[in-house]
């Protein structure tokens, strides 16, 4: 925050009610409130009061449910409230997300997050994916010198019933050396400022780079890759410049390009994932945008990891798609 800026926040102080000083000092002692929550919940209604189901604005206040302020659309007269149509619906023991998310931002087990919170274990597992599949990592654009490259993850069928090979014992490995389709390809990209996308490929070729680079590449971006064949039609199709690094001839850096960039993030991502003993690959995506919410941020906020999952901020630095 900016020193006159701060300056004139504290000014304000002097207003604050009795009540509001001791909710101040809990958010400042990283202990938040559930009132805390949910005003921070209540603030996604805005002033439109927009219905989710009809999209119809002017929604009427019609009492509390839950803890929750509920609305009444004129439209469609459908009621709903702040997580009506979001992955957070219907779950319970709000009280105790503010634990929950300190937890993830600490890239914790499903025990260790169920012991915080008391909360069964099956509990604590529904809560992770509703989060991640809420949390939204903002719109970002990669420009300048962009590095991309794949990286290939064991293809995995963890929780499933019925598989028509044996089970593999602690994640296992490939009956096949080297590439092949029981391996899972997942892009990264990043430039230099730090920003990073990533997204899981249904294979590597261009159509499936290009859906996962288009949205994000800027049309001044330098592209540079290893020399795999996909990526000079796909820098084709999307009008950037391309440079190819000849790693299999040695040549890993020329002048400033390199892709070190990306192999570090692929190295990180294999550790935040070995630590969650195997990941099927269905919740793949689910675990990247973990990675990009509290692992690539230098300094990961319990409370922004929360509001992120709650779908209320977004992290600019980081993306996530999926290209399937």
């Amino acid at each position: 925050m900016d020193q006159r800026d701060y300056v004139a926040w504290l000014s304000e102080i002097d207003e604050l009610s009795t009540e509001q000083r001791v909710e101040a000092g809990c958010v400042l002692a990283e202990q938040p409130s559930r009132e805390a929550l949910i005003c921070q919940l209540e603030d996604r209604i805005g002033v439109h009061r927009r219905c989710p189901h009809c999209a119809v604005e002017g929604a009427v206040i019609r009492g509390r449910s839950n803890g929750l302020q509920r609305y009444f659309c004129r439209g469609c007269s459908k009621t709903f409230n702040c997580l009506t149509g979001t992955p957070l619906a219907r779950l319970r023991h709000k009280e105790r997300w503010f634990d929950f998310g300190a937890s993830m931002s600490k890239g914790q087990t499903v025990a260790a997050s169920a012991a915080r919170c008391g909360v069964a274990g099956s509990t604590a597992f529904r809560w992770r994916h509703r989060f991640l599949r809420a949390a939204s990592s903002g719109v970002v654009k990669l420009c300048g010198i962009v590095e991309a490259d794949e990286t290939f993850l064991l293809a995995s069928r963890k929780g499933e019933r019925a598989l028509d090979r044996k089970p593999r014992k602690r994640g296992g490995k490939a009956s096949k050396p080297g590439l092949s389709n029981e391996m899972v390809p997942v892009l990264v990209a990043a430039d230099r400022s730090g920003s990073t996308v990533s997204g899981v490929l249904s294979s590597v070729c261009a159509a499936a780079i290009e859906a996962v680079l288009r949205p994000v590449l800027s049309k001044d971006a330098m592209l540079v890759t290893d020399g795999c064949t996909s990526y000079p039609p796909c820098a084709a199709a999307l009008g950037v410049s391309h440079e190819v690094l000849n790693q299999s001839a040695g040549e890993r850096v020329r002048g400033d390009l390199h892709i070190q960039t990306v192999k570090s993030r692929h190295e990180r991502l294999k550790s935040f994932l070995r630590s969650h003993r195997g990941v099927a690959t269905k919740y793949l995506g689910s675990y990247l945008r973990w990675y990009h919410l509290v692992i690539l941020p230098r300094l990961p906020s319990l409370r922004a990891g929360l509001a992120t999952a709650a779908g209320m901020l977004s992290f600019r630095p980081t993306c996530i798609a999926n290209a399937n």
